[in-house]
């Protein structure tokens, strides 16, 4: 196969394939069935859902059900749906050009400023470990037999500092990172819904089943908001439905490492322990456009759309759904949930309805669902830095002798370092908080890059029916509404709710 042409894709050069790689030759598989493309295809979706299952859905879900009841239940199905359009739209890019969002943005002229910017908000919106902050409230809720107040406030961050180690650890081993993590998140998100819906059973159904009519009344009346809602909490919980709404996008780079479309022919990031030298392409890879190309093109782009519909949304459904109905089941409306007990926020409640297994169970789910954003997270950020450095910096390439783990795994180093310190900063959910919100700032350019990219970049062969960038723009109109609202009450003090 001639893979040593090349063409301009936008700013930027790119590699030009013969042959577009079926998902039976890259996953060495005789035919696809329904069987294997469980077991073997999908699977990139499982790792932002494993981190969709953590800020807005144990943390920022719940403190709005318990501040404000259900009423606010209509967004998280609009959201899912318009973020799971969103998310098939950019993988489409990944897929067919065998680079991140990230790294896809420096064929925007002029190259590698879009990228750059990217990185920076990316950076900006992860790198404070408060994940780990948080989860380490549900662990220390489990030792200490009680939910940790202000006074474990210094035992809480150290443990979130040795939970933060472990995420590095955990990305540290293996053949290929994307694979461990797909494995971890995959186990982690099982129990994760397993025991939500263990736990709902005699509280939504024995204790308060009054609540599932709330979530369906709460669920079918659009529009509305409750009047003095907490914008920084409300913003922040949108901005988290489904992973991080427009900054999604920032986790692309799953689906390039698993081998979608022409990323098998890039290379991915190689774990620095069990794993081996791997050449990670500067450069991306398109293919000709045939018939027979465009064919297999077909059966990627229905991979994808499995992926995304059948592992992202509805598990970010059951993660949005299933754990404020139990906080609104079991506090009353008004209710403000513990800033260092925040993992464990009901396990009293819990415990007193069902007694001393109740406590611990969601004690440990909370541990559960917060380490598994944080895992992800660390990856996330440190593979941005690395893949948007990799492809513009030639001279980092020569440093490293062609091994991107010798860039991974030292960006790795500083993250920890950096992030560690930062949870002195504030109570975990605050810190959650700032970077929740950072995402509407994000999303309000990061849509029409997109959209550049799909209209303007992409062989018209290749490109997203309208109707998919025309459903990113309203998740735009949602990032421009809380950034105005953000601006004009954290900058001039001027309300809107």
């Amino acid at each position: 196969m001639n893979t040593s042409e090349q063409a301009m894709l936008g700013a930027r050069p790119v590699r030009v394939i013969d042959k577009l790689p079926s998902p039976e030759e890259v996953f060495n598989l005789p035919k696809l069935t329904w069987g294997n493309i469980f077991t073997k295809v999908l699977g990139p979706a499982a790792i932002p859902l494993g981190m969709a299952i953590g800020s807005g859905e144990w943390l920022m879900g719940p403190a709005v059900a318990a501040g404000y009841g259900l009423g606010l239940f209509w967004l998280v199905w609009i959201g899912m749906v318009i973020q799971a359009v969103y998310n098939v739209w950019w993988a489409r890019m990944v897929v067919a050009v065998g680079e991140p969002i990230n790294v896809l943005l420096s064929r925007i002229p002029p190259a590698h400023l879009w990228s750059t910017l990217s990185m920076i908000f990316s950076f900006l919106r992860m790198f404070w470990p408060g994940w780990a902050a948080a989860a380490a409230t549900g662990l220390m809720a489990i030792v200490l037999g009680k939910i940790p107040g202000a006074a474990e406030a210094e035992l809480v961050r150290w443990t979130g500092v040795v939970l933060f180690l472990l995420c590095a650890f955990l990305v540290s081993i293996g053949g290929k990172i994307e694979s461990t993590l797909e494995i971890i998140e995959k186990l982690m998100i099982a129990f994760i819904l397993g025991a939500l819906i263990f736990i709902l059973v005699p509280v939504a159904v024995g204790y308060r089943p009054a609540v599932i009519g709330e979530a369906v009344f709460g669920s079918l009346n659009i529009g509305r908001i409750p009047r003095g809602v907490d914008l920084l909490l409300f913003a922040g919980w949108f901005a988290y439905i489904g992973d991080a709404c427009a900054a999604n996008a920032d986790g692309s780079g799953y689906w390039r490492d698993k081998g979608y479309g022409t990323g098998s022919k890039v290379g991915f990031i190689p774990a620095v322990i069990g794993g081996k030298k791997i050449m990670l392409s500067p450069l991306g890879a398109v293919f000709k456009i045939t018939p027979e190309n465009l064919k297999t093109w077909k059966v990627w782009e229905r991979m994808i759309n499995l992926d995304m519909w059948l592992i992202f949304f509805i598990g970010g459904m059951l993660g949005m759904y299933l754990p404020s109905i139990m906080v609104a089941a079991l506090v009353p409306p008004g209710t403000t949930l513990p800033a260092w007990g925040i993992a464990a926020h009901v396990a009293n409640e819990m415990k007193a309805i069902v007694g001393p297994w109740g406590y611990y169970l969601v004690a440990f789910t909370g541990f559960m669902v917060l380490f598994s954003t944080q895992l992800g997270v660390v990856d996330r950020l440190t593979r941005i830095i690395t893949d948007v450095s990799w492809t513009s910096v030639e001279a980092i390439r020569k440093w490293t002798k062609g091994d991107v783990r010798r860039l991974y795994y030292p960006a790795l180093l500083i993250y920890l370092a950096f992030g560690c310190s930062s949870l002195w900063i504030a109570a975990p959910l605050i810190i959650l908080l700032i970077g929740a919100n950072i995402v509407h700032f994000y999303g309000v350019w990061l849509i029409p890059a997109l959209t550049y990219i799909d209209r303007k970049i992409l062989p018209k062969e290749l490109r997203a029916p309208i109707w998919m960038p025309l459903v990113a723009w309203i998740l735009w109109a949602f990032h421009l509404f809380f950034a105005i609202a953000l601006t004009l009450f954290y900058g001039f003090g001027i309300k809107i709710f």
